[in-house]
């Protein structure tokens, strides 16, 4: 099998999991939003740092297409800047914590909006999926960020919804955007979820 596949298929599978965490840790703020908000903010840090690092080896992969990954280095920089933050200024930041979640999720639905139109370019016929989520993940961060909660639970329920989004928006990116052959070629893209 060829290296560089190996290398990219191993990185797409590693970029799915951590997509798929991020989701799960979106649902468990929806669905348990009583935990304390000091070890709610140290394990979105380490998610945080975590999925920077691996959105980092996504930008440095050879995606042939350079859809998926073409705006990691900044979301994974993004991500570990935040993951510091999170973790090592819990205390100061707790009622900043809607907000922060509220801006990646702007930011990463700015970035996978323009993967969507580019997916269009390219003339993958699904683009309109990543093109709805994207838009869905915006809208819920720009909640998050203008709305003021009057309870904590809420404000938490939404950044896990935000979260939810987000990771949708990152698994399907990644499952439709990133198809090579052991060679190196481009496979067939409208087949969405075929990884």
């Amino acid at each position: 099998m060829d290296r560089r596949f190996s290398h990219l298929k191993g990185i797409k599978w590693t970029y799915l999991l951590f997509s798929a965490l991020w989701l799960l840790a979106g649902v468990v703020l929806l669905i348990w939003p009583r935990f304390s908000s000091e070890v709610i903010c140290i394990a979105l840090g380490i998610l945080c740092m975590l999925y920077g690092i691996v959105k980092l080896f996504g930008y440095f992969s050879r995606d042939p297409y350079r859809l998926a990954f073409q705006f990691d280095l900044a979301l994974g920089i993004l991500c570990l800047v935040l993951g510091i933050v999170l973790i090592f200024f819990s205390h100061a930041i707790l009622s900043l914590l809607p907000v922060i979640v509220g801006i990646y999720a702007v930011v990463g639905g700015v970035f996978k909006l323009q993967t969507a139109f580019e997916a269009k370019r390219f003339g993958m016929g699904k683009w309109w999926g990543m093109l709805v989520l994207s838009l869905l993940t915006m809208a819920l961060g720009v909640v998050l960020l203008v709305w003021p909660f009057s309870g904590a639970m809420l404000a938490i329920r939404f950044m896990g919804l935000a979260m939810i989004m987000s990771g949708v928006e990152d698994l399907t990116a990644t499952a439709y955007t990133v198809k090579t052959k052991p060679n190196g070629t481009v496979i067939d893209v409208d087949d969405f979820w075929e990884v």
